[in-house]
C-alpha cells in the first residue's frame, strides 16, 4: 500500500463524537485504569543489569591485577640485574683485559696471544 492510499483512507475514517461529560471523566479513567494495571518486568530486563554488573567487577578486577603486574615487573628486573651484578662486572674486566691482546695492521685485527685456559 502507498503512502498516498494510507493516508486517503485515514482521512475517510470519521471520529466517533463524544460529549462534553466524556472528556471530563476522561483524566480520572486514565489515571485510574494506570493504577489498577500492575507493571510486568520481562525476565531479559531483569537479567541485563546483572549481567554488566558482573561484567563491570570483572573489567575491574582485570585491571587491578594488570597494574599490580606492572608494578611488579620492574621489581622483577632490577632484582636480576642486581643479582647478576658481580658476574656482569667480571665479564667487562675480560673485555677490557683482552682487548690489549688485539694488534692492528694493515691487514686487519690479529691476535697477539692465545687465551690460556
Amino acid at each position: 500500500m502507498k503512502d498516498f492510499d494510507l493516508e486517503s483512507r485515514i482521512k475517510a475514517l470519521r471520529a466517533p463524537e463524544r460529549d462534553a461529560d466524556y472528556w471530563k471523566a476522561f483524566p480520572q479513567r486514565v489515571m485510574r485504569e494506570l493504577r489498577a494495571s500492575p507493571v510486568e518486568r520481562t525476565p531479559s530486563q531483569a537479567a541485563l543489569p546483572g549481567f554488566l554488573w558482573f561484567g563491570r567487577l570483572a573489567l575491574a578486577c582485570l585491571a587491578l591485577t594488570f597494574c599490580l603486574w606492572q608494578s611488579r615487573a620492574p621489581k622483577v628486573l632490577s632484582h636480576a640485574l642486581l643479582r647478576d651484578k658481580q658476574e656482569l662486572r667480571l665479564s667487562m674486566a675480560r673485555i677490557e683485559n683482552n682487548l690489549g691482546r688485539f694488534m692492528q695492521d694493515e691487514h686487519g685485527l690479529h691476535r697477539l696471544v692465545e687465551d690460556q685456559p
